[in-house]
């Protein structure tokens, strides 16, 4: 059982990818992939409230965030006590054999469902943030605990978990993210930049960022994802704009990542590791308070980008990648080709597929 996020969101693209690789090594096993926010009463399946959480009250988001993690024993209490119904009836009905959370939220409060339950059934943890992270992802009693980086598996050793039950796999990025799929190019001669969701704030700081890639030699896609408000705003501002193409949500971001030598986007762990796998240079310039903060981190200390915090910012950024024939695009691009934390997939079913004898 893959306990995950709805459809369309980070979570859900990591589950993906980690179903995907269990039925390619062991076709015959049974998957329960479940939406877990429909444990919670009144759950509708609509993301607008989360969106709206996380875009318009920032701050507030980030007390909640910050809040939840600290006091995470009290947080998965109530948890427990919310789904606890409900889990049991999905429990009951599919009788997994094991059990794999993706989300912070259905960790501990779902040990404390199975304690309850008297069911001996192991849960494991697949960690989808990079840098922070909520203390909900932590339960010393999860069978294994996977990780996306180095710095993580050191940081939860010493906070006491043991050394057998942590597993750096890397981030489970989705198989058509293949750097394998590249456009090569001997030279670049008008890069094509790709821009999606760059920042979580008003149009006008999404058009000053557009501006400020403009004012080089490129061509630019945008992509605005579900929020069709910005792709009108922009289209209206960038009516007569040459070279730049504004779109909502697309269904071929891997294709689009082929072509792109450069992605300007928000710190989502997703495309950022889904970036790192086909070599583009990422250059960061906003982030959801909380668990995005420092994911710029892991991309300007492993030299895989930087981070750009306006538009002034965002041009210097590109003027450095773009001088000297592209000189500073390429040693970056070769930076990820030596990133070892983009396959983990693989790994997680690997390991599940051989716990207890599965």
């Amino acid at each position: 059982m893959v306990l995950t996020a709805q459809k369309g969101g980070g979570h859900r693209s990591s589950s993906d990818a980690i179903e995907k690789a269990i039925m390619g090594s062991s076709p015959d096993t049974e998957i329960c992939s479940f939406d877990a926010l429909e444990l919670y009463p009144g759950y509708t399946g609509d993301e607008k409230g989360y969106i709206s959480f996380t875009t318009r009250f920032r701050v507030l988001w980030k007390l909640f965030f910050e809040f939840t993690s600290l006091f995470s024993g009290m947080s998965n209490f109530i948890l427990y006590k919310v789904i606890y119904k409900r889990f049991k009836e999905l429990a009951d009905r599919e009788n997994p054999d094991i059990i794999l959370s993706v989300h912070p939220c259905f960790v501990g409060c779902v040990h404390k469902c199975l304690k309850k339950m008297r069911l001996d059934v192991p849960v494991c943890v697949c960690i989808v943030d990079l840098v922070k992270h909520s203390r909900l992802w932590h339960d010393k009693k999860s069978a294994l605990t996977f990780v996306p980086t180095s710095a993580m598996y050191d940081l939860l050793l010493k906070k006491g978990f043991q050394k057998d039950r942590v597993v750096h796999s890397g981030f489970p990025t989705k198989d058509n993210f293949d750097s394998e799929l590249k456009i090569r190019k001997t030279e670049i001669s008008t890069p094509n930049v790709l821009m999606v969701n760059p920042s979580l704030k008003r149009g006008k700081v999404v058009l000053g960022f557009i501006s400020a890639a403009l004012k080089h030699d490129v061509d630019l896609i945008v992509v605005t994802g579900n929020n069709k408000k910005l792709k009108n705003y922009l289209e209206k501002r960038l009516l007569n704009a040459q070279n730049v193409t504004v779109l909502d949500y697309v269904f071929d971001m891997d294709k689009k990542m082929a072509s792109a030598d450069v992605l300007i986007t928000k710190a989502g762990p997703n495309i950022l590791m889904e970036a790192v796998k086909m070599r583009v240079p990422v250059l960061i310039t906003g982030h959801i308070l909380g668990q995005e903060e420092k994911n710029y981190q892991y991309i300007t200390e492993n030299g895989y980008g930087f981070r750009c915090k306006s538009p002034k910012e965002l041009g210097d950024a590109l003027t450095r990648l773009f001088a000297n024939r592209c000189e500073l695009l390429k040693e970056i691009s070769r930076n990820e080709q030596a990133c070892n934390d983009t396959s983990g997939a693989g790994i997680i079913a690997e390991k599940l597929l051989g716990f207890r004898g599965f």
